[in-house]
C-alpha cells in the first residue's frame, strides 16, 4: 500500500515540470555502490559488499533558477552475504530526487540531492541453507521497499554528471531465521534477527 501511494506521488511531482512545458533531458545513468549490513542481533555481522546498477533516467529543469527533479528507473543487482551464504539480490529502482546546483563557470556544476526511492525485488526473495552443525538458516528479503537518498555531485559539459549519495531504508531489508538441532535431533531453538541494509552509491550520467 504504502509503495503504491509512493508511485502515485512520484507520479504527480514528474507530471508538474511536463505540464509547465519544462525542458526535459533524458540520459543513462549507472554505477557502482557498497552496502553496509546491520542486524538487530550483536552476534550477527558481516563485511561490506558490492554491487551495480543501470537504466534511463530523466531530468527536468524547473522555473526556479537552479532547481531540477530527476527520475530513473534502474535494474540494481548486489551481492550480500550472511553466516558465509553468498545471496544475490536483484532490483527494479524508481527513484526521484529533487536537486538544487549552482553553476561554476559555463561548463561545470555542483549540485546536492535528495529524494525517495521504490525498489521492488525481481529476483529470489527466500534464501535457505544448512551447516554442518545442523542449523537451518532462512533469508527472506522484503519484496518491496522505500528509502531515501542523500548525495551531492558535479555536472560538467553539459551532458555528463558524477555523484555520490547514501541510501538509508525507511524500514528493514529482510528477515533472518535460523534453528539449532539439538543431539538427540528432538529441541530446537529458533533465532530471529531484522537486517537493514544501507548503501553507498558513486554514480555517473551521460544526458543526450
Amino acid at each position: 500500500m504504502i509503495g503504491r501511494k509512493l508511485v502515485v506521488v512520484l507520479a504527480m511531482v514528474l507530471s508538474l515540470p511536463m505540464k509547465a512545458g519544462t525542458p526535459v533531458d533524458f540520459g543513462l545513468k549507472g554505477g557502482f555502490e557498497l552496502t553496509e549490513m546491520n542486524f538487530n542481533a550483536s552476534d550477527l555481522r558481516e563485511a561490506n559488499r558490492a554491487g551495480f546498477y543501470l537504466g534511463p533516467v530523466v531530468k527536468f529543469t524547473l522555473p526556479v533558477v537552479g532547481l531540477t527533479i530527476d527520475a530513473s528507473l534502474l535494474y540494481s543487482q548486489r551481492d550480500l552475504k550472511v553466516e558465509g551464504e553468498k545471496i544475490l539480490q536483484k532490483s527494479l529502482l524508481l527513484g526521484g530526487d529533487l536537486r538544487y546546483g549552482v553553476g561554476v563557470g559555463d561548463a561545470l556544476g555542483i549540485f546536492v540531492n535528495a529524494g525517495p526511492q521504490l525498489s521492488l525485488n525481481v529476483g529470489d526473495d527466500v534464501f535457505y541453507w544448512r551447516d554442518e552443525a545442523m542449523n537451518n538458516h532462512q533469508y527472506a528479503l522484503q519484496n518491496t521497499m522505500i528509502s531515501f537518498n542523500l548525495g551531492l555531485g558535479v555536472s560538467f559539459l553539459s551532458h555528463f554528471e558524477a555523484g555520490i549519495y547514501y541510501n538509508i531504508p525507511a524500514g528493514k531489508t529482510a528477515d533472518f531465521t535460523w534453528d539449532k538441532i539439538g543431539e538427540d535431533l528432538k529441541d530446537t531453538s529458533w533465532n530471529r534477527a531484522k537486517s537493514k541494509t544501507n548503501a553507498w552509491h558513486v554514480a555517473v550520467a551521460y544526458y543526450f
